[in-house]
């Protein structure tokens, strides 16, 4: 997610808007449909109806249009209930974001998949927005220089095809007290036992575990990636709920037909779009008996608006806080919850090359992407579309430290690209002629959440965050979980909670 700068001067404003631009460029805003009067004309209709919209309270205001303000608006509409989307970006989506080329392919820039389980794909069956299944749970991994590729029909064969019958044994045991663990978990049936997990980093617990060593190995490469951060950084109980997706049978990973996107524009146009408010930087927010009122900047024109509603949903991500102000003050426990919160980093990198590049990823006439390299080129994901037969488009998505440093605004996006040369040249040996184009995107250094030792999302601190605070409730996947399952899940709780408190 970009981080839009200080609004302090002029010519940060200029960096930023231009920041913006850059990294959005290949993707169509969500907006309402242009009419074809003039440009004078628009401009009036345009100032009257956000005055209008301004004038007309509703009950819910909801700060973000990402997954999680878009799935609130969603369920919101199903109640009856009236509500307004503000966001900041000259687009909705958030994180969600695919970008397409003109050699008929694309690639996703933000979310790659949406697991099962996730109740984003109710949502997409609802709205008759079509799903197909394109990975595995478990992936192809690099282990001593070597790619491993995925084998078999499911996660289980895989491991079987790495491990000894003896390992094997111990992985199907430590499973199998995962999967028994993380049913209490989704049951909210956490022991002391259980919690007392989150005071040991994953990786630490993990060695404690014994597992064989290359079952090891693969769970740092499969899981690491999706908490955008390294083991050691997590907390064991948080490392458990993460493994969710992989244990027992596993969950499978689901894409939207023609890119993710094409699901947060379908939700836009479910809820209509007359009722979202793009480049709409929102700076208060006051509480009263009455309801909310909230303050915000249109940063097309630095016109400031207020809007007024009965409740306020901040489906943002928990840092975006602290640029707001709000009346009265947030308690210290909301402050302290998010302080103590870590996060996980990704960066993305779209390479356009020679369709001969494909035989290097091509294993006894099998694609093994994705593939988890462990290193700088992070994951590595499969182009999608038809493609003109001339090339092919991989997906790195860069995770962790190495992320951290490409997203770094001090150096630059040459040196990145120099690096994920090197590497590819590492990994592939003699594939650099036939690389054709580069195409960078960074994201704000706290792209998901994670929980580090001595936290957890089911503590009493993240807790707190669930509950009301006054007329404000908080979204988002940062109160749930690492992945955008919980930008979902985060809705159906607010939803319901404004919805049972308006019934009182």
């Amino acid at each position: 997610m970009l981080n839009f700068q200080s609004l302090s001067s002029p010519n940060s404003i200029k960096t930023a808007l231009a920041g913006s631009l850059l990294c959005l460029g290949l993707l169509q805003a969500c907006q309402p449909e242009q009419s074809k009067a003039t440009p004078k004309e628009n401009s009036k209709q345009s100032e009257v109806q956000s005055q209008d919209q301004e004038q007309t309270p509703v009950d819910v205001v909801i700060v973000g249009g990402g997954l999680s303000g878009l799935s609130t608006a969603y369920h919101l509409k199903k109640a009856g209930l009236s509500y307004r989307i503000l966001e900041r970006e000259p687009r909705v989506g958030g994180r969600v974001r695919t970008g397409k080329y003109p050699e008929k392919v694309f690639a996703e820039v933000g979310l790659a998949e949406f697991w099962d389980g996730n109740p984003a794909l109710e949502i997409a069956k609802e709205l008759k927005v079509p799903m197909e299944r394109v990975d595995t749970g478990f992936s192809s991994f690099i282990h001593e220089g070597k790619i491993l590729p995925f084998q078999g029909a499911s996660n289980h064969d895989f491991v079987a095809s790495l491990l000894k019958p003896e390992e094997l044994k111990r992985w199907d045991s430590w499973d199998a007290r995962m999967e028994t663990w993380i049913h209490q978990i989704e049951a909210g049936e956490i022991s002391p036992e259980l919690m007392k997990l989150k005071e040991i980093s994953f990786a630490a617990w993990l060695k404690q575990e014994k597992l064989p060593p290359l079952g090891e190995k693969l769970i740092h490469a499969v899981l690491a990636p999706e908490v955008g951060t390294p083991l050691e950084r997590i907390s064991a109980l948080d490392g458990i709920a993460e493994w969710h997706l992989f244990a027992g049978k596993g969950a499978q990973p689901n894409h939207v037909v023609g890119g993710n996107q094409n699901l947060t524009e379908a939700i836009a146009k479910d809820i209509g779009v007359e009722h979202i408010a793009l480049n709409t930087q929102v700076t208060n927010l006051i509480d009263t008996e009455e309801g909310v009122e909230v303050r915000a900047v249109d940063t097309s024109n630095f016109q400031n608006k207020s809007f007024k509603a009965r409740y306020a949903v901040m489906a943002i991500p928990l840092y975006r806080l602290f640029e707001l102000q709000f009346k009265p003050r947030l308690n210290d426990r909301v402050y302290q919850a998010v302080h103590s919160q870590m996060w996980g980093s990704y960066f993305t990198a779209h390479v356009l090359l020679d369709k001969a590049a494909e035989k290097y990823w091509t294993l006894k006439g099998e694609n093994a992407l994705p593939l988890l390299t462990g290193g700088p080129l992070g994951v590595i994901y499969p182009g999608m579309g038809t493609g003109d037969g001339q090339h092919a488009l991989v997906n790195l998505l860069v995770t962790g430290d190495f992320a951290e440093a490409d997203n770094a605004r001090t150096g630059s996006l040459d040196d990145v690209q120099k690096n994920l040369e090197k590497a590819f040249e590492e990994t592939f040996p003699g594939i650099s002629p036939l690389i054709k184009k580069w195409t960078f995107f960074r994201y704000h250094p706290r792209a998901i959440a994670s929980w580090p030792v001595g936290r957890s999302r089911f503590d009493e601190l993240s807790n707190g965050l669930r509950k009301a605070h006054g007329h404000v409730y908080f979204g988002g996947d940062f109160t749930e979980s690492s992945h955008s399952d919980g930008a979902v899940k985060a809705a159906l709780r607010v939803s319901a909670q404004i919805i049972k408190d308006k019934k009182k």
